[in-house]
């Protein structure tokens, strides 16, 4: 598990113990990068709801984000993400949260934060609990208005076409996973 470009290129990770922790494939991650590439800048903010590793994250750091935020309701995932990031040097520009993909949509949220990019990849295959966190993403409006939300799942899982006022603008798919994005309509 490395970082595949820019500041931080080719640094590797620590990769977690647990295998319940499983990160975005470096494949998967340098193609998701490829796509937002052209949006993402000195000013972006990227979100990542399961945090796990903080592959992502970090990746989006070592492209130019301005912040990224981490949250994971796991104790070491917490602490896997915190010691990545100290490793990549990016503590001033990471916020960590042990809580919940909800609670963090909803600290987000109160903290008034606006992001560009939510990545998310649950570790449950339904997609139930995944449509209902783009729903509190619509409710508490935390995406900007070009922002979009990235979320990983199994080919297995079919995503809506639309989820309150975002729309599924692209489908990748790798092997047995899928990334669909979403975006304001």
């Amino acid at each position: 598990m490395r970082v595949i470009a820019g500041e931080k290129r080719g640094m590797r990770l620590y990769e977690p113990k647990d295998e319940r922790i499983r990160p975005t494939t470096d494949k998967i991650k340098g193609a998701i990068f490829n796509t937002i590439q052209m949006r993402l800048d000195g000013e972006s903010i990227f979100v990542d709801l399961f945090g796990g590793s903080g592959a992502m994250g970090i990746e989006a750091l070592s492209r130019g984000a301005r912040e990224a935020w981490f949250f994971d309701v796991d104790t070491e995932s917490v602490r896997l993400i915190e010691k990545n990031v100290e490793k990549a040097g990016f503590g001033d520009r990471a916020k960590i949260g042990r809580m919940s993909a909800k609670a963090g949509i909803g600290h987000l949220a109160q903290g008034g934060v606006s992001c560009d990019f939510v990545f998310m990849d649950p570790p449950y295959v339904k997609g139930e609990e995944s449509i209902a966190l783009i729903e509190a993403m619509a409710n508490k409006k935390i995406l900007k208005s070009e922002g979009i939300i990235m979320m990983e799942h199994e080919k297995s899982v079919i995503m809506p076409l639309t989820i309150c006022n975002f729309v599924k603008t692209k489908e990748k798919k790798y092997g047995n996973t899928v990334i669909s994005y979403y975006g304001e309509e």
